[in-house]
């Protein structure tokens, strides 16, 4: 048997050991809305790599050379590097993949690359996964799925033949934004609004939610022992208040009320970033 040039994605899903953990109680109660949740979380997973399914709906024929192993909070996905414009289709699963787990308030983080890798039922091994995993555990730092310029490069080579190659490089970077340290990841703030099944009253939803999560976990993360925790959690706040200053500069609110949507624009008028000062005060308190 020889290695295949396979693209790999390997994505850990964060804090799985406190979510377990939360799902018994003190006195070994079974704690079923938390149960219930991870259930979820698995679930929609698997609705996410339905590769019957996406076939049908994209007919990019990725069930050919496309295997997804799912083990306790890890995820591998891969597939050979010719598949044509499966770059983009796998890079966009993922984003539904960190969007829905969002929703349950779950982050993940992972690693994307190319190389040799064998990925079967049985078994899965090979210098690619390695690399994958060490991108996840060693440089993605925050909650989010980077991946190497090569892998963007693999996707603008092999593409549709209806796709130039700019063409094709487009829908790629359209997933993508770049980070401060250079590295390319999916963005899941900016950049999710097209994906939601209601962009425009969904997003302030997600938004929201987002939010919500972002402030919780500065919140829990204020003792000084929880520095590691902080720091991604600071990480997420910056992009977040990236991404509201992107919609008050777009004009967001002053658009729909002129639409007629009150609701909606009153929404968007009282969205602020999240001030970092308040979470240092409660530091410095703790």
């Amino acid at each position: 048997m020889k290695y295949e040039q396979r693209v790999v994605a390997f994505i850990d899903i964060l804090g799985f050991k406190s979510l377990l953990n939360e799902t018994v109680d003190s006195k070994g109660n079974d704690q079923e809305e938390k149960i219930d949740t991870v259930i979820s979380a698995y679930e929609a997973i698997r609705d996410i790599w339905d590769l019957d399914e996406k076939s049908e709906l994209y007919d990019t024929k990725s069930i050919d050379t496309k295997k997804v192993s799912i083990f306790s909070d890890c995820i591998v996905v891969s597939f050979k590097v010719e598949q044509k414009s499966e770059v983009f289709f796998t890079l966009l699963e993922i984003k539904w993949l960190i969007m829905r787990l969002l929703s349950r308030g779950i982050l993940c983080r992972g690693g994307v690359s190319l190389g040799k890798f064998i990925h079967s039922d049985n078994y899965l091994f090979g210098p690619a996964l390695v690399e994958a995993h060490t991108l996840e555990s060693k440089a993605a730092m925050y909650p989010r799925v980077i991946l190497d310029t090569n892998v963007i490069d693999a996707g603008t080579e092999n593409r549709t033949l209806e796709h130039t190659s700019s063409d094709e490089m487009g829908y790629v970077y359209s997933l993508l934004e770049r980070d401060s340290d250079g590295m390319y990841y999916i963005d899941y703030f900016s950049k999710a609004q097209e994906e939601l099944d209601d962009p425009e009253y969904g997003f302030a939803e997600y938004i929201a939610n987002l939010g919500d999560i972002i402030r919780k976990g500065l919140m829990a993360s204020s003792h000084h022992t929880k520095v590691d925790l902080r720091v991604k959690y600071s990480w997420m706040r910056e992009r977040y208040n990236r991404m509201v200053t992107q919609i008050s500069e777009n004009n967001y609110a002053e658009k729909l009320r002129n639409s007629g949507d009150v609701e909606l624009s009153e929404f968007y008028e009282k969205l602020k970033p999240i001030s970092p000062r308040k979470y240092n005060k409660e530091l410095k308190h703790n």
